[in-house]
């Protein structure tokens, strides 16, 4: 059966319209800075973006969340042990952990912007003896004593999509996964090859990461987590209610060391 024409006008303008109501937090993100007389982020263009992306997610982030649970629930459940939790934002997943399984968590989040939110996450979730804030981007976990092969679980959910150097820390991460250790996943990935919407999705994340916290969505995560090293067990597939003209597509799944 042939898709309806009006799915497919959806999906392509659906991440324009996000971008929309991503802009609509600028004047308030403007007038937050003024007011609170933080003048040197309101003229740091790097600052700025993050404290409007932070002032955007924490409406949009839980929203997110209600519509990826049925793909990101069951993945985070199984995290076990001493768990990297990577770019925790606002920490809209974390009482998706079970608690015991879990002995530590270190939530990798150099945004201190998302911080106020988080900490109040990890009450609500009851971690608060076992969270613990690592402000530091991930190639910076070795001056927070977070040791190599020491990791029983890393999760990732939307965000190796907007670190910096993203083949090159998906590498380094694998150094720090123990023996049988997993890497749980739930990010945006480029479009398959071949399909007729990758040029329009190319052409979407020219503006995107300017939007959305500097999240590309034409990374190809799925190929550099395969290749990061030797794995065991690889189970990686896109959600099955994504159509193939999906513009922001994901890839979910664990892999194991």
């Amino acid at each position: 059966m042939f898709p309806n024409v009006f799915d497919i006008l959806y999906h392509l303008v659906d991440p324009i319209h996000f971008m929309c109501l991503a802009a609509a937090y600028i004047p308030g993100t403007v007038f937050s800075l003024i007011t609170g007389l933080k003048l040197h982020t309101l003229l740091s263009p790097s600052a700025f973006k993050d404290a409007w992306f932070a002032r955007f997610w924490s409406v949009y982030g839980p929203l997110t969340r209600e519509n990826s649970s049925p793909n990101v629930a069951p993945l985070i459940a199984q995290a076990n042990g001493i768990i990297l939790d990577i770019g925790p934002g606002n920490g809209e997943w974390l009482s998706l952990f079970d608690k015991e399984k879990a002995t530590k968590i270190y939530g990798v989040e150099p945004n201190v912007d998302h911080h106020v939110n988080l900490r109040k996450r990890i009450q609500e979730a009851g971690l608060e003896d076992k969270y613990v804030i690592l402000p530091v981007g991930i190639e910076d976990l070795d001056t927070k004593s977070v040791e190599k092969g020491s990791i029983d679980s890393i999760v990732t959910i939307h965000c190796l999509c907007s670190i910096p150097a993203p083949k090159l820390m998906i590498n380094e991460l694998y150094g720090y996964l123990k023996e049988g250790g997993s890497w749980i996943v739930y990010e945006h990935v480029k479009v398959k090859e071949g399909r007729w919407v990758a040029p329009y999705q190319s052409l979407v994340d020219f503006i995107w990461p300017h939007f959305l916290g500097g999240c590309s969505i034409t990374r190809d995560t799925e190929k550099w987590l395969k290749a990061a090293g030797s794995w065991t067990k690889v189970e990686l597939k896109q959600p099955e209610a994504e159509p193939v003209y999906q513009v922001v597509p994901h890839v979910k799944g664990i892999l194991t060391k």
